[in-house]
């Protein structure tokens, strides 16, 4: 199997001066998320799912500041968002329809969707 490599060492980051992770959202995290878990790391994935609702994405910037704020390294997050498919890099559209391609969905006629 080919593997595809990325030119991630030359990728350029895209920055912006206001943050991603505002005040409000720091606020609300420390008072509902994070009691619920017995370590900061514990937190990370019910923050990563906010973000991304909140921007459809999970920008590289969002990900440096929600490692600042969970003390964590911004790898560690990184790691995270790519590992899961419900996580992405690259902004969505407000509607995202998913289609699997099993034999129910087949059953139930999912080629009209896709075409």
């Amino acid at each position: 199997m080919a593997w595809i490599a990325k030119a991630s060492s030359t990728e350029k980051i895209e920055r912006r001066a206001e943050p991603y992770v505002t005040a409000q959202m720091k606020a609300a995290w420390e008072k509902e998320i994070l009691p619920r878990y017995a370590t900061k790391h514990g937190a990370l994935m019910p923050i990563l799912h906010e973000v991304q609702h909140a921007y459809r994405q999970v920008p590289y910037q969002a990900m440096i500041e929600i490692a600042q704020f969970l003390s964590l390294k911004p790898a560690d997050v990184l790691d995270t968002v790519t590992f899961y498919e419900e996580f992405t890099t690259e902004k969505m559209g407000e509607c995202v329809i998913g289609i699997c391609q099993s034999i129910a969905c087949e059953i139930c006629g999912h080629n009209a969707i896709l075409n």
